[in-house]
């Protein structure tokens, strides 16, 4: 059977999708039509060209021996060309042919090599090919070139027998390739992968990768959803960095925009916003960025992004999405995020699927059929905590209230795992920036982020980090432009000591699947004292005890167990007898404890 290049047959491309949606572009039957073309050019196609013995398939694709078919849907145009390096960038050199689904292909002979290339249509506007799987950004001004290299070896895959964790236990470490390293590449990113392992956590969720618009440096305002970004790196760096974290064990989440599209993209470009195919008023409403707004509704839409997600799970191994500004998606029967779920399901069955809601909303989440969603109230509760009082919509002077945030049964999610929990991300301020700017001095910010960091790890819910929270990273983030880690701060005393913190969470959540289950119970609190105890368990017996201290005095609290025994805290390494059902537990300002069983 022939298959795309994300090893998708054709036949079950068509099963899947609605006939209406294979005139997207995405198949074309072997038999061509002649209908709208002159007898001339009908006989020209057929003389220079032989039957097509593989479906052809939106972009450019190498078919092998030479073979190359470019093929775009542009319905409604009169003429479409490819220009490119192998025709000299000559306008008039190759015309492709229209077919009855709207789809204009080509194919032509092509010696091995690197080739650049564009469409031009109507014979005045030049677009980057919205399928290129590889792209070259000439200028900031000019459009992007799409890139097909011809006879080039396929990857090799060496770690595909990794065995991927289950989603209830991942631990998950956000980053940006841009502002990582010092480089800001792929290559640079995987030379620190034994960094992360090293760390504990054995998933990656990396801001957008594919090539943004040019006036944009995080990605959240795509222009080519199959190229890498083309500063970052080629598409095979990409692949050695998925490859050589699957040997570490670790995930590859991507962060994906299905809601928007830059006004870049050539979709916007090949027709009047009105006339569009693909844009209109979405599901979700209108696009608070202005933004052109893909309408989950069409068959063009869902075709289009069906062929995204089944390319980066095929062709590059990825592992998940982190569907961005997910309300704006939109949920409308099985239309918008339903259809994304069930169409990555299809491609991998345990593929991780998470939301970003804005404003929070849980009962959407089960609506779009996704594993989990930011817990964004989390990060705006352990703020709140450790600063001592407002905070978004909590007020940390009212301990008792704001407490109840970990709870995922307060929270509306049917179980814990639905939650993602973190302090910081790309889209919030650094806790100790925000902390140092408040007048707390570094060391007292840095204990405030180590207490917050106990809570998230042992509290219901997927913890999640920003790169650089582990070692106190203090630097203002700057929306949509660098912002490179400083990694020389993991080096001084107050750095290191944080690392090891994190480090010790990460491995006491990996050794105790308490901690990553449901079970949950909050124990005691004090609201004037700003102090709580909780504990986890699972039905396998094992339980660990949690005792926080948020005030900036030191307590005495009264700590309730579960059961008598030898108790071991861990960040101390003390073994105490708890001979009654309490035991009265020095904490000072700041600070945790946490007991599991001797």
């Amino acid at each position: 059977m022939a298959r795309d290049s994300v090893g998708c047959s054709a036949a079950a491309v068509r099963d899947e999708c609605p006939k209406s949606a294979l005139r997207s572009g995405l198949g074309l039957s072997r038999r061509a039509s002649c209908r709208r073309q002159t007898c001339k050019e009908v006989l020209y196609m057929a003389a220079i060209f032989p039957p097509l013995t593989r479906d052809v398939f939106s972009g450019a694709v190498d078919q092998g021996n030479g073979d190359v078919s470019f093929a775009l849907w542009a319905p409604g145009k009169k003429s479409v060309h490819v220009i490119g390096d192998f025709n000299g960038w000559n306008r008039a050199a190759d015309r492709l042919l229209k077919q009855d689904n709207d789809l204009w292909v080509i194919r032509k002979k092509l010696k091995p090599g690197r080739y650049r290339y564009q469409f031009l249509i109507d014979g005045e506007l030049v677009i980057v090919d919205p399928y290129a799987r590889a792209v070259e950004q000439p200028s900031r001004d000019d459009a992007p070139y799409g890139v097909v290299e011809v006879g080039k070896p396929a990857f090799e895959w060496k770690h595909d027998d990794w065995q991927r964790p289950l989603f209830s236990d991942l631990i998950i470490y956000e980053l940006h390739i841009a502002d990582f390293t010092a480089e800001g590449t792929f290559r640079a990113a995987t030379d620190r992968l034994d960094y992360l392992a090293g760390l504990g956590i054995n998933a990656v969720e990396l801001l957008p990768v594919t090539q943004g618009d040019s006036e944009e440096d995080w990605g959240y305002r795509p222009v080519n959803y199959f190229a890498a970004r083309c500063r970052y790196g080629t598409a095979d760096d990409l692949k050695q960095l998925v490859d050589q974290a699957h040997a570490r064990g670790i995930a590859v989440i991507l962060d994906v925009v299905f809601s928007h599209s830059s006004d870049q993209h050539p979709f916007n470009r090949m027709y009047p916003y009105d006339r569009s195919p693909w844009y209109g008023e979405g599901i979700g409403g209108p696009n608070e960025f202005g933004l052109p707004t893909f309408d989950h509704r069409r068959d063009v839409v869902r075709a289009f992004l069906r062929d995204v997600q089944n390319y980066w799970l095929g062709e590059f191994h990825v592992d998940g999405f982190r569907y961005d500004y997910a309300i704006n998606i939109g949920v409308e029967g099985d239309k918008g995020l339903p259809f994304l779920a069930r169409q990555a399901r299809i491609a991998l069955p345990a593929v991780y699927l998470i939301g970003e809601y804005l404003p929070e909303d849980p009962k959407r989440v089960g609506a779009a059929e996704l594993d989990a969603a930011w817990h964004v109230r989390s990060c705006y509760a352990l703020k709140a905590l450790v600063m001592q009082g407002e905070y978004k919509i909590y007020d940390g002077r009212n301990f008792d209230k704001t407490i109840k945030a970990f709870d995922p049964r307060n929270e509306d999610y049917q179980k814990a795992s639905r939650m993602i929990n973190y302090i910081e991300s790309h889209d919030e301020a650094r806790l100790v920036h925000e902390l140092i700017d408040m007048g707390v001095p570094p060391d007292p910010s840095r204990r405030k982020l180590a207490l917050a960091a106990s809570v998230l790890f042992t509290a219901p819910g997927i913890p999640q980090m920003y790169h650089g929270q582990e070692f106190g990273e203090t630097a203002h983030l700057i929306k949509n432009e660098r912002n490179p880690l400083r990694w020389e701060l993991l080096s001084t005393e107050g750095g290191q000591g944080l690392f090891n913190h994190y480090q010790r969470l990460c491995r006491l959540r990996r050794k105790h699947p308490a901690l990553r289950n449901e079970g949950y119970s909050l124990d005691a609190s004090h609201n004037d004292e700003k102090w709580m105890v909780f504990h986890r368990w699972n039905e396998a017996g094992d339980v660990v005890v949690v005792a926080a201290n948020f005030s900036d005095e030191p307590r005495t609290i009264p700590v309730p167990f579960p059961e008598t025994g030898l108790w071991r805290e861990v960040f101390r390494d003390e073994v105490h007898d708890v001979k009654q059902d309490k035991l009265d537990y020095g904490l000072e300002p700041n600070t945790a404890a946490i007991f599991v069983r001797e």
